[in-house]
């Protein structure tokens, strides 16, 4: 289940933006990692937006001079393949350029995905199954 953090100068996502961002990021997670679409899977998917005041985001070791958005993901460990993982950076910056309020050109977004091993993954108190998480497969 992956949980995504979405860091971005204050006011580049209204509300409405990021509830969408969020929906939409949900979605991409579960399909990339293969989740079983049930409530209770969908409801450990977690999307965090932290804000930044104007001067505290530095590029190049200077204030930015444009809006940055940084998408970090944290996910299981075996949950992703290449493809997946393409496609998690691909459509994740298409789905923040698509709410952000940056203008027209190329989306100034930076994705990293962070893998975990089950091991050190804790939801609830206890340690995380990736299979037991996963859609069955189909024939």
């Amino acid at each position: 289940m992956p949980k995504m953090f979405v860091h971005a100068p204050s006011g580049v996502f209204t509300a409405e933006a990021r509830a969408s961002v969020a929906a939409e990021l949900t979605d991409l997670g579960m399909a990339c990692e293969r989740l079983d679409d049930t409530p209770a899977i969908r409801s450990g998917v977690w999307v965090l937006f932290a804000e930044h005041e104007p001067g505290s985001i530095f590029s190049g070791g200077r204030a930015a001079s444009h809006p940055v958005i940084v998408l970090l993901v944290n996910a299981i460990k075996g949950g992703l393949d290449d493809p997946a993982r393409k496609r998690l950076i691909e459509e994740g910056t298409a789905i923040l350029g698509k709410h952000a309020a940056i203008g027209e050109g190329r989306v100034p977004a930076y994705v990293a995905i962070q893998e975990i091993p089950e091991i050190n993954w804790g939801m609830y108190g206890k340690q995380v199954d990736l299979s037991s998480m996963r859609a069955p497969a189909t024939a």
